[in-house]
């Protein structure tokens, strides 16, 4: 359950539009949702007397106002004007307003691709995988005399984003590529992990067979943690819960019911013990991507 939030100040009358969002926002907490939600996109532009006139005249939040025409009479950096009103709201928990401010702090001393790819890093931080992807891509695409170390580690967290998808054929290739333009081993581990996860047994053991001696150091490397993973499985508790659901399954049969006079209930009975059984097949199952997602790391 959602923890409760005590909306402040007014509803607007007359919202404020955030052109580079193409929103109208009525409230100071629909302000925050849109800083939050789109942290990437906020820039200088921000900073600006309209919406400290806004904050005061149409939410009546006159002390906000107050504190952020001192901000921008010292020309403050969006990341603590934004951070100023954030922190006076209390919308997000101290952490991530902190977060969102060393992002907007660090974006405004980098280059363009540096800042295009801190802005891909956050997205794909915040779990919006399809658009950090979408950013990767199109950087890539607009910018290809970027160095080579420095597309390595667009292709890398490329994969990283494929894997936490799933899209494990695209975030093998992603990391192949990242290990072939930088020679770095976390990208190699990573692509033996993907091919491990795509081939059978058999397969794989044939494709490390004949590769440079690198590449057979880390499957050994790999295979640990493959072994390491699975003893923390077995001794999780997840282990005996699947094994004692795969009992009860095989005890119940549907079909034994018919013939009975309290068939129709049998069968009722069966019926929520198999949606119970995938309520928790689907549980073990998530937590199952979560263990393999926090084994994929990002560059």
């Amino acid at each position: 359950m959602g923890r409760g939030i005590l909306c402040m100040g007014n509803t607007a009358k007359t919202p404020y539009f955030l052109e580079k969002l193409d929103i109208s926002v009525y409230t100071v907490e629909e302000l925050c949702y849109c800083i939050r939600e789109s942290t990437f996109l906020m820039d200088e532009g921000m900073v600006c007397r309209e919406l400290i006139d806004w904050l005061r005249k149409e939410c009546g939040l006159m002390e906000l106002a107050d504190s952020l025409y001192g901000f921008l009479k010292t020309k403050a950096s969006v990341g603590a004007f934004l951070a100023a009103i954030l922190e006076y709201t209390g919308y997000y928990p101290q952490a991530e307003t902190s977060r969102i401010e060393q992002f907007l702090k660090a974006q405004s001393s980098l280059s363009e691709p540096e800042r295009r790819k801190k802005t891909a890093d956050y997205l794909a931080g915040s779990g919006k995988y399809e658009l950090a992807l979408e950013r990767y891509r199109e950087l890539l695409y607009d910018m290809p005399g970027m160095e080579d170390a420095f597309r390595a580690k667009l292709y890398h967290n490329m994969g990283y984003v494929c894997s936490q998808l799933f899209l494990l054929e695209q975030a093998a290739d992603c990391f192949e590529t990242a290990y072939r333009l930088s020679g770095e081993r976390e990208s190699l581990l990573q692509f033996l992990g993907a091919k491990r996860m795509l081939l059978q047994e058999e397969a794989y053991v044939d494709f490390i067979v004949g590769k440079p001696q690198e590449y057979y150091e880390l499957s050994m490397e790999l295979e640990k943690q493959v072994e390491q993973a699975a003893e923390e499985w077995k001794t999780s508790g997840r282990a005996a819960e699947l094994d004692m659901l795969h009992t009860e399954t095989a005890r119940t049969d549907p079909g034994s019911a018919a013939g009975k006079p309290d068939a129709a209930r049998e069968q009722g009975e069966t019926q929520d013990h198999d949606a119970e059984l995938q309520d928790t097949l689907a549980d073990i199952k998530e937590r199952l991507k979560a263990q393999y997602r926090s084994m994929v790391r990002e560059k």
